[in-house]
C-alpha cells in the first residue's frame, strides 16, 4: 500500500462491461491498512511523515482519492492518537508545499463557481425538426434521406407532420406564393411554440438568433429545473411542406450539429471544474488551517508576525486563486470553449494561488515596516 495505491484505490463509478459489480471501495479499510504498515510493530509508533508523504504524492496523481484518503487517516488517527492526527497533518503540508500553493481553497472555490455558471449558463441542449402539412402543396414531413441525416447527427425529428394551421393560406386565396409561404411558415412556428407552452414552467421564444446570426431557431423552448445546472432548452427547426436533403437543409443540420457538440464539450467542462474545485476546496482549507496553526506555533502560541504573514499570504492566495480560476476559465472559453475552460480554470487558479500567496505575504512584510 503507497501512494500509487491510495492513487488507484477510487476507481470510475462507472462499472466495465465485464464487471458489474465493481463498487467503491471503503476509504476507511484503505485508511486502516496505510495506517497499519506505516506503524511499527515493534513499539506501535505511527510514522505521520511517511502517510502524510503518500497522501502528497497521491495529490499529484488522483486528487479526488488523495482527499478521500486525508480525511480517512485523519479520523482514525484522531480516534487513537491525536498527536498523531496532528503530527500526520504537519507532515502532509510539509511534503505537499513544493507544489502546493496557499490559497487553494479560493481557487477551489473559484474553479468550482466556474463549473457551476458553465452547466447553468449551458441548458442539456436537444436540436429537434418538427414537419407541418403546406396548405399550398397539401404535402408534409422529412425525406427518408433527411431523416437518416438526423439520425446519424443526433437530432430528433417529429415523424408525422403536424395539419395545417387555422388561418394557412392555400392556392385559391388570391395571394402570391411567397407571402403564403411566409404566412403558412410564421403560423406553423407560432403553433409549435403554442403547444410546448403547455408544458409547465416551459418559457418560449421564437425566432433566436445563434452562431452569430447565421442560424435562427424557429422556436425555444426553456424547461427550468430544481437544480438549475439541469435545466433542458430545445431548440426547434420548423418546416412547412415536404423537406429534403437540399444545400440549404443540409447547412442547417452541420450548425446544428456543432451547436451540439459545443453544448456537450461546455457542459463536459463545466462537469469538470465542479469536480475539480470541490476537490481543491476542502484540501486547500486542511493545509491553509494547518499551516495558520504551525505559523501560530512558531509564534510561540500567540498570535505574531509568522501568524500574521502567513494568513495573509493564505488571504492573497484565496483572492488570487479564485480570480485567477475565474478568469482563466473565462478566458479559456474564449479561445477554445471546453478543453481551453477546463485547462484555463485549472492554470489561472494556480497561478493565482502562487500569485496571491506572494502579494498576500509582500503586503503584510510592507505594513509591518511601518511599525
Amino acid at each position: 500500500m503507497s501512494a500509487a495505491a491510495i492513487s488507484s484505490s477510487t476507481p470510475s463509478t462507472r462499472p466495465t462491461p465485464t464487471d458489474r459489480t465493481t463498487e467503491r471501495p471503503d476509504p476507511a479499510v484503505h485508511a486502516g491498512a496505510l495506517v497499519q504498515q506505516a506503524t511499527d510493530p515493534r513499539n506501535g509508533t505511527v510514522n505521520t511523515r511517511q502517510l502524510g508523504q503518500w497522501v502528497a504524492d497521491a495529490a499529484r496523481q488522483n486528487p479526488s482519492a488523495a482527499s478521500q484518503a486525508h480525511a480517512a487517516i485523519e479520523t482514525r488517527l484522531l480516534a487513537s492518537s491525536p498527536a498523531d492526527a496532528a503530527s500526520f497533518n504537519s507532515e502532509v503540508v510539509s511534503a505537499a508545499q513544493a507544489f502546493v500553493p496557499s490559497g487553494l481553497a479560493g481557487a477551489g472555490q473559484g474553479l468550482l463557481q466556474s463549473g457551476t455558471r458553465l452547466l447553468v449558463d449551458n441548458p442539456i441542449l436537444t436540436k429537434r425538426w418538427e414537419p407541418t402539412t403546406s396548405a399550398w402543396t397539401g404535402r408534409g414531413g422529412f425525406t427518408g434521406p433527411l431523416k437518416e441525416l438526423f439520425d446519424k447527427s443526433g437530432i430528433d425529428f417529429l415523424d408525422r407532420p403536424h395539419p395545417s394551421p387555422a388561418g394557412s393560406l392555400n392556392r385559391s386565396s388570391g395571394v402570391h406564393s411567397s407571402i403564403a409561404n411566409n404566412t403558412n411558415g410564421s403560423l406553423a412556428r407560432d403553433a409549435i411554440a403554442a403547444r410546448y407552452a403547455t408544458l409547465p414552467n416551459a418559457v418560449v421564444s421564437t425566432e433566436q438568433p445563434r452562431n452569430g446570426g447565421a442560424r435562427v431557431v424557429d422556436v425555444v423552448v426553456d424547461l427550468p429545473a430544481q437544480d438549475p445546472r439541469m435545466s433542458q432548452r430545445i431548440e426547434i427547426e420548423s418546416k412547412v411542406g415536404r423537406t429534403g436533403q437540399s444545400s440549404t437543409t443540409r447547412g442547417q443540420v452541420a450548425q446544428d450539429v456543432k451547436t451540439l457538440a459545443d453544448n456537450r464539450m461546455l457542459r463536459g467542462s463545466g462537469v469538470v471544474l465542479e469536480n475539480v474545485g470541490k476537490v481543491a476546496r476542502p484540501v486547500g482549507v486542511v493545509l491553509d488551517a494547518v499551516s495558520i496553526g504551525q505559523a501560530f506555533q512558531a509564534d510561540g502560541n500567540r498570535i505574531g508576525e509568522n501568524t500574521g504573514r502567513t494568513a495573509s499570504g493564505v488571504a492573497g492566495g484565496a483572492l488570487g486563486g479564485w480570480g485567477g480560476a475565474v478568469g482563466g476559465a473565462a478566458i479559456g472559453t474564449a479561445i477554445f470553449p471546453g478543453v481551453g475552460t477546463v485547462v484555463g480554470g485549472l492554470v489561472g487558479g494556480a497561478i493565482g494561488a502562487f500569485a496571491g500567496d506572494q502579494a498576500g505575504k509582500g503586503l503584510f512584510d510592507t505594513v509591518k515596516g511601518w511599525f
